[in-house]
C-alpha cells in the first residue's frame, strides 16, 4: 500500500503544482515576499516553511503532508512554502543545502533553525510549538479578581481546562491579540474563579467586559481561526486607554461593507493592517453587493493567514470626487485594493463584481503577480457621513 500511495503521489504532481494558491492554506513566498511575510514578523511570530522542487519526488511526498498542516495550524504559525526551481537565489540566501527542506523562523533573538524530524503535522507542529511566545497569564484563587479589575476598559479572555499546559492555539491568540486583550487560563483545582463564572464542564472559553461586568460565552468549535474571528469582533468594539465605545457610536465596526468617511477612515483603513477593498460607488451599496464581499471575506477568512487580509468598504463617488481622482480611471462600480501607508498604492480590480473574480485579484496579489500602482502625494481629508454634517 505503501508503495502504491508514493506512485500516486508521483503522478498527481506530474499533473499539477504541488501548491496551487488558489486552492491551498500556505503561504506562497517568492523573493519579493519573504521578508514581508516572514524576517519582519519574526518579533512575535513563528513562521514554518517548505522549500522543495515541483518535480522531486520527496518534495511532493513532504508537500502533501506539509498542506495537512498548513490546514490545521496557519495562524498559530506562519505557513508558507518556496519553490526553489523558481526562486533560487531566494533559496539560496536561506542557506538551503538540499531540497526538500523545512525550517523553523522562531522570534528574535532565537536562531533560524532546519527541521530535522518526521515531516508529519503532529510533529512539526510539536516541534514549532516550543517557540511560540505566551502572554497567558496563570490564574488562582488569590489573583483573578485582580486579573479581572485591571484596566477595565479592556476585555479579558478566560480559558477554563482540566488540563496543566497551555494549549498552544491559545498561547498564539495571547500574541495576536496582545495589547488588545488579556488572557488568562483557570485550571480545574481554582474553584473561585469556576464558581463565579459558572462552569460546568472543560474546556471553555469565555470573553469577560468588566466594564459593564458581561460575560460572553464561546460556542463554536476549538480551532485557532474560529476563536480567532470571535474575538476580533470584540476587540474592535474597544478604544484602548478609555471607556468603551460601542457599536452604536460606531456603526462602521460591524458593518460588512461600511462607508469610507473621515470618521471611519482610521477604524477600517487608515490603521488597519491588510488590504482596504474600496468600492466606488454613486450610491450605499446593495444587498446582492454586500453579500458578495461577505462570502469573499468569507473564502479568503478561511485562509486569512495566507499572506493578504481584506476589508471591504465603499466610498461615495459624488461626496468625495477628490478622493476617488487619487485613482486612476476610476468611476462607478469600480473596486480597488489600497495598500495605505508612507507609501499609499493600490491594485485596481479589471473583472466584474463577483465572488470568483474578486478573489481572483486577491490571489493575484497574494502571489506577487498583482501590479500596484502608486498614489501620488497625500490623500485629500475625506468628507464627513450626510449624518454628521
Amino acid at each position: 500500500m505503501e508503495i502504491l500511495h508514493v506512485f500516486l503521489v508521483l503522478f498527481a504532481i506530474s499533473q499539477a503544482a504541488l501548491y496551487n494558491y488558489a486552492s491551498t492554506s500556505v503561504h506562497i513566498l517568492t523573493s519579493q515576499n519573504f521578508d514581508k511575510q516572514v524576517t519582519r514578523r519574526r518579533d512575535k511570530w513563528v513562521s514554518v516553511i517548505h522549500f522543495y522542487k515541483e518535480k522531486d519526488s520527496r518534495s511532493a511526498i513532504q508537500a502533501e503532508e506539509f498542506n495537512h498542516f498548513a490546514d490545521e495550524w496557519q495562524g498559530v504559525f506562519i505557513v508558507g512554502v518556496v519553490n526553489c526551481d523558481t526562486h533560487y537565489e531566494l533559496c539560496e540566501s536561506q542557506d538551503i543545502r538540499e531540497v526538500p527542506a523545512i525550517k523553523v523562523y522562531p522570534p528574535f533573538p532565537a536562531p533560524v533553525g532546519l527541521y530535522e524530524g518526521e515531516a508529519t503535522s503532529k510533529a512539526i507542529s510539536a516541534y514549532a510549538a516550543k517557540f511560540i511566545p505566551s502572554k497567558v497569564i496563570e490564574l488562582s484563587n488569590e489573583n483573578y479578581q485582580t486579573f479581572l479589575e485591571d484596566k477595565p476598559a479592556v476585555p479579558k479572555v478566560l480559558l477554563f481546562t482540566e488540563k496543566s499546559s497551555v494549549p498552544t492555539l491559545y498561547k498564539a491568540l495571547s500574541v495576536a491579540f496582545e495589547a488588545k486583550m488579556f488572557f488568562g487560563i483557570v485550571r480545574q483545582e481554582d474553584t473561585e474563579a469556576i464558581k463565579k463564572f459558572k462552569i460546568k464542564q472543560f474546556p471553555k472559553i469565555i470573553l469577560y467586559k468588566t466594564v459593564d461586568a458581561k460575560t460572553t460565552e464561546y460556542k463554536g468549535d476549538i480551532k485557532y481561526r474560529s476563536i480567532f474571528e470571535w474575538l476580533n469582533v470584540h476587540s474592535e468594539t474597544f478604544v484602548h486607554g478609555g471607556a468603551e465605545e460601542s457599536s452604536s457610536t460606531k456603526s462602521w465596526i460591524v458593518e460588512a461593507v461600511p462607508q469610507l468617511h473621515r470618521l471611519s477612515a482610521d477604524d477600517i483603513c487608515y490603521k488597519q493592517e491588510g488590504l482596504c477593498g474600496i468600492f466606488f460607488l454613486d450610491s450605499p451599496p446593495t444587498d446582492s453587493l454586500i453579500n458578495i464581499a461577505k462570502d469573499t471575506t468569507n473564502i479568503i477568512g478561511k485562509n486569512k493567514d495566507r499572506g493578504v487580509t481584506v476589508k471591504f468598504m465603499w466610498v461615495d463617488l459624488s461626496a468625495d470626487k477628490d478622493f476617488s481622482s487619487k485613482f486612476e480611471g476610476i468611476g462607478a462600480d469600480k473596486l480597488v485594493f489600497l495598500k495605505y501607508g508612507k507609501r499609499s498604492r493600490y491594485v485596481l480590480h479589471n473583472g466584474d463584481n463577483t465572488i470568483a473574480a474578486i478573489e481572483a485579484t486577491i490571489n493575484k496579489i497574494e502571489s506577487g503577480d498583482g501590479k500596484f500602482i502608486n498614489i501620488k502625494g497625500s490623500f485629500p481629508d475625506l468628507s464627513f457621513p450626510k449624518s454628521n454634517k
